[in-house]
């Protein structure tokens, strides 16, 4: 008898203003919620990135957290951040139509282009449970993004030639996009 895999599923709860997604996904997990539980938000008021650095989070950009409890050892798991940026490095350059040198993964974790930081990510752990949280730059705010001069922003707007206007409905296919490609790295062995 063949067994079928199943692709993997995702349940998104959208919030307009939160402090923070992963603040969010951690409740959730410690209430039990399953690998593929997604919390986004149009704005965070208390983001942060990798090693709990701020991550200004205004309208405009996408902003989500991953609930992942991985059946792979602990010490294979710092792997999964250059996978995921490299997914969503990849999903980038097939949004804005442009190559690998044009949209890279700066190790570890962070997508960049000539312009500045696209896209960052954080992975955080507890028992058992990886929290992977992300943060697009999409659309121009109306305010600023004020950085520590470490990473300038830029925007997957200004990356792509033609670009369409900014909308929640082009930010929500963007996540559809990327957590197809996240399930693509959950469910590959690592290696």
């Amino acid at each position: 008898m063949l067994s079928v895999v199943r692709p993997m599923q995702f349940s998104i709860t959208t919030k307009d203003i939160t402090e923070s997604t992963n603040d969010d996904a951690w409740e959730l997990a410690r209430q039990g919620a399953p690998t593929g539980t997604v919390v986004t938000a149009r704005r965070q008021r208390a983001g942060r990135g990798q090693w709990g650095r701020v991550w200004m989070s205004p309208e405009g950009g996408l902003y989500f957290s991953l609930i992942m409890r991985p059946n792979t050892p602990e010490r294979q798991w710092p792997a999964y951040s250059r996978l995921f940026a490299e997914a969503v490095a990849s999903v980038l350059r097939e949004e804005c139509s442009v190559s690998d040198k044009e949209i890279r993964v700066k190790a570890p974790n962070d997508v960049i282009c000539d312009q500045g930081k696209l896209c960052g990510i954080s992975l955080e752990s507890r028992s058992g449970v990886i929290v992977v949280g992300v943060g697009v730059n999409v659309f121009h705010s109306d305010r600023p993004i004020l950085t520590d001069g470490r990473n300038e922003p830029a925007y997957v707007c200004d990356v792509a030639e033609d670009y369409i206007a900014p909308s929640y409905r082009a930010i929500d296919d963007l996540l559809q996009r990327i957590l197809n490609a996240f399930a693509v790295v959950v469910e590959a062995p690592l290696r």
